[in-house]
């Protein structure tokens, strides 16, 4: 009986896919997980530069080091940045840190007064492993036209200047540059003529020599955009007055990995994600109608709020008219609907247009109209073991239960509630005056189905979707509210009374709970569904409906074992589809 249902569902909606196209954006939860696999990446090439850093540098002779125990760190870091329509950009940070062991505050490289690489041991190191990197571990990050950033940062000692320092040009001549010295943003201004007066200008040329010996010897940067920013210091310690003479570099690569990044969110898209990269058809459904409802918010104190139901919904929307073909105008979304609500704005309008697209046979009406309802949102079950859908609106003043400070909570003695801000979590046990009252505002599944009846409203074909818990808790697992039932109560569960052209897909059984997947926002039957539709774009019309079923039922009920929320979906269906459905196809 259960394989019944989904595969009836598919026969009236499922139509040939031709063409995907998907969400441009991806939520944050969802960019993260992409940002992390690709540093996790870096993360290991980090890993190889810091070790072929300290190879070299334990290879040069004590001559060559800023000191005999001297060590370097990498770091290659990426970091998340967004554009303006919610696009994910990842950008590189790249630099080195020169150091010493056990001298603290060891600093001095560059000979007084000298503004070359190759005079400076940590200099002439950073450069050329840099230039190793770029062209080797980082190069594919280094795609012509891609932005750089490159800031330089020298320093120079506070010695007091008692002349001038000759200045060969072999930079060039600069005449009011910005630079930041000591935190401040001046200009600055060196030539052949004037030399060298004073630290700015000589930390200024040590910066320049770096970026000299990139723009040389680093093939990299020559097909890249690059900008250069100069920071530069001038130290003085009254017993060490040549402290600090460093230069150091540090390059952001803007917008890195953007063509891995986009390939990454397409496959995600097409795997996993079903609120992404929804398929779209040519094809077109004219004699489909659609209902869908979905209850998120109760406005009533004591019941708690359905996680995802909107989200449902509105996915359930997109999938009927993207990627089943059913027009748009005949999809009709109902949000946090009262019984009224589905009643009047819902059932009427199906039953209004079951009457209108009818054909005519002779002096009998012909149906043409294939309904579809579906619903998210909470369930429940009278003292008969009848299902309902609990609509938004209950008048929580004749049930006492419901109200807070209310009677009904009677399992374990749990306390009562004291507003309406409290949360709900313990059982509220109705009873059997309140199980009636409730059932009276709810809408059964048999009233549900049997408001189109087949002589009144002449529809070929009904499927109805429920995605709820009728066993009194909510999608977290959570107690919510039940009808007080014995515990030896063997008292067999009343049969739904369905038209014989209907359909009803549940969630799971009456007694069992409907749970959420909290990874991708929806129900557990919802995604499934969802799921089974993408997925299955190319080839739907080769299966039968047997093979569906169980592959919806197979991935749910692992998916749902994984988790420890067991979950196992259950149906009824009418006369007409008790036999030969296993060998139904989706377009016969």
């Amino acid at each position: 009986m259960k394989k019944i249902v989904l595969l009836s569902l598919m026969a009236l909606v499922a139509v040939p896919v031709l063409g995907q196209t998907g969400e441009r954006l991806l939520n944050r939860r969802y960019q993260n997980e992409i940002r992390d696999s690709l540093t996790e990446v870096m993360v290991k090439r980090q890993r190889d530069m810091q070790r072929f850093a300290e190879q070299t540098l334990s290879g040069l002779p004590n001559e060559e080091k800023l000191y005999d125990e001297s060590f370097i760190s990498v770091v290659a870091d990426l970091i998340d940045t967004f554009y303006e329509d919610g696009r994910m950009r990842l950008d590189l940070v790249y630099r080195l840190n020169y150091n010493c062991k056990h001298i603290e505050g060891y600093t001095d490289d560059y000979p007084l007064g000298t503004y070359d690489v190759d005079s400076s041991n940590s200099c002439r190191a950073i450069c050329r492993l840099t230039q190793t990197f770029l062209q080797h571990t980082l190069a594919d990050v280094m795609e012509p036209g891609k932005e750089v950033e490159i800031t330089i940062s020298s320093s120079a000692d506070g010695t007091e200047f008692a002349g001038r320092i000759e200045y060969d040009g072999r930079y060039g001549d600069f005449r009011y540059c910005p630079v930041v010295f000591n935190g401040e943003r001046l200009r600055i201004s060196v030539d052949r003529t004037t030399g060298i007066t004073n630290n700015c200008q000589l930390a200024y040329l040590r910066a320049q020599s770096v970026r000299a010996f990139l723009e040389a010897n680093v093939a990299a940067l020559r097909g890249t955009n690059n900008s250069y920013r100069y920071v530069t210091q001038s130290f003085k310690d009254s017993v060490n007055t040549h402290y600090y003479r460093r230069s150091s570099i540090e390059i952001r690569v803007n917008d890195v990995f953007r063509e891995t990044v986009e390939r990454m969110q397409r496959q995600r898209m097409q795997d996993d994600y079903v609120d992404f990269n929804i398929p779209v058809t040519t094809h077109r459904s004219p004699n489909t109608y659609v209902l869908i409802i979905a209850n998120e918010h109760y406005d009533a104190a004591l019941i708690p709020d359905v996680p995802y139901a909107r989200n449902d919904g509105e996915k359930v929307r997109q999938y009927f008219v993207s990627a089943l073909g059913v027009p748009e105008r005949q999809v009709k979304l109902l949000s946090d609907a009262t019984r009224a609500d589905i009643e009047q704005e819902g059932l009427h309008w199906l039953q209004d247009l079951a009457q209108a697209v009818a054909g005519k046979g002779g002096e009998q009406a012909v149906p043409t109209a294939e309904f579809i309802v579906y619903y998210a949102g909470h369930g429940f079950t009278d003292l008969d073991g009848a299902a309902y859908l609990l609509p938004n609106g209950i008048r929580t003043e004749e049930i006492d239960a419901l109200q807070p400070g209310g009677g009904g909570c009677k399992l374990f003695g749990c306390k009562k509630k004291k507003d309406a801000a409290d949360t709900v979590d313990y059982d509220i046990v109705l009873s059997k005056k309140e199980t009636r009252r409730l059932a009276e505002q709810c809408l059964s599944i048999d009233a549900l189905c049997n408001a189109l009846n087949s002589k009144s409203y002449p529809v070929k074909n009904l499927t109805v979707v429920i995605d709820a818990s009728f066993d009194g808790k909510g999608r977290d697992g959570k107690p919510m509210v039940r009808a007080e039932r014995k515990k030896d109560d063997k008292k067999k569960r009343r049969k739904a009374s369905l038209r014989s052209d209907a359909v009803v897909l549940l969630a799971a059984e009456y007694d069992k709970t409907a749970f959420a997947f909290d990874r991708f926002e929806h129900g557990f039957l919802t995604y499934f569904l969802l799921k089974e539709m993408k997925d299955h774009k190319d080839h739907i019309f080769q299966l039968d409906y047997q093979d569906i079923y169980e592959e919806v039922a197979r991935r749910l009920n692992k998916e749902s074992a994984l988790q420890n929320k067991w979950q196992e979906v259950s149906g009824i269906a009418g006369g007409r589809y008790k036999d030969g459905w296993q060998r139904m196809k989706i377009e016969n």
